[in-house]
């Protein structure tokens, strides 16, 4: 009766064992098959077409948006967070677009937005400087500030402009690590294309 126990035992041991191990592995070689096939099927870029806008962001009464003068972009779906943040591509060139809320008790002046926005770039890059920006106006004529952003061994174009009420502002870096200093020259002016729409429509 020992004997048949251990025998019944030692039958029931390798399914209980074994089948979940094999489980396991299943599920893993099918992720590891899986995902390249995903991630080939969704592509991480939406082209975008000549006449498209984005919708960068809102606060109070007005919202922002923007539409590329120039043909050729694309949308970055992996890096944008809509309402937040967009990462547009042309090339090797890339405009990163974000929408933020100063703080309660600052004026939201371009000036004071331009200082803050150096503060964030350094968050992100010890090495980040932003040089003496010139006055530049959007689309709808909102008042700005236009410069470049000095980063590891590259400059960038950095811009910012405050909503009219002063409830949020647009801040754009135009870049990218392999984009010339002729490939930024080419597009430099879509970081004035940002044009401001009061929401109620008056």
């Amino acid at each position: 009766m020992a004997e048949a126990t251990e025998q019944g035992t030692g039958a029931r041991r390798p399914r209980s064992n074994w089948v979940p191990l094999a489980v396991a592995t299943g599920i893993v070689v099918l992720l590891g098959a899986g995902w390249p096939l995903l991630d080939a099927a969704t592509p991480s870029t939406q082209e975008l077409a000549s006449d498209h806008t984005v919708d960068v962001g809102s606060g109070g009464d007005y919202a922002a948006s923007l539409q590329p003068p120039q043909r050729g972009w694309n949308m970055d779906t992996t890096r944008t967070m809509a309402g937040q943040q967009y990462v547009l591509t042309r090339g090797p060139v890339e405009l990163d677009l974000t929408s933020v809320t100063p703080p309660q008790d600052m004026d939201a002046t371009p000036e004071n937005l331009w200082a803050g926005m150096e503060t964030t770039s350094k968050v992100h890059d010890a090495s980040a400087r932003l040089g003496r920006p010139e006055n530049a106006n959007s689309q709808d004529g909102t008042e700005g500030l236009v410069g470049d952003l000095h980063t590891q061994g590259r400059t960038e174009r950095a811009a910012v402009f405050p909503s009219p009420d002063g409830e949020f502002a647009v801040e754009m870096i135009l870049g990218g690590k392999d984009a010339t200093e002729a490939d930024l020259a080419a597009v430099e002016d879509v970081v004035e294309a940002v044009s401001f729409e009061h929401r109620g429509g008056s």
